[in-house]
């Protein structure tokens, strides 16, 4: 965390085909049985232990189009995602600008 942007590293390339000018177009997976099991919910009740049906991934695919959305609103530049050596991916926001999150608040 810096004072004007956010960095965020992931381990290991973008999936399949994925470009990182592709990303807020397609939804690519690494890990599908992680995916299904968190958008299914099978997980107890964090507040009392009893099985049920939480869903922890409740929109599959929205992720980097919010990203997009949200970063340009509040600090009225778009999120950068790098690919560094087909190794790691980083994907950086930058801080809010007052005036802009102001802006946003208003709006919404």
């Amino acid at each position: 965390m810096f004072s004007d942007r956010l960095e965020l590293y992931s381990p290991g390339a973008l999936p399949n085909t994925l470009t990182v000018d592709s990303l807020a177009l397609r939804q690519s997976t690494r890990n599908e049985l992680i995916t299904s099991l968190l958008a299914k919910g099978l997980f107890e009740n964090p507040t009392d232990g009893t099985p049920g049906l939480r869903s922890l991934m409740e929109k599959r695919g929205e992720g980097v189009p919010i990203i997009l959305q949200e970063s340009r609103s509040l600090s009225g530049r778009a999120p950068e995602y790098q690919v560094i050596d087909h190794a790691e991916v980083l994907l950086t926001i930058w801080a809010a600008d007052p005036e802009s999150a102001r802006a946003a608040a208003r709006s919404s």
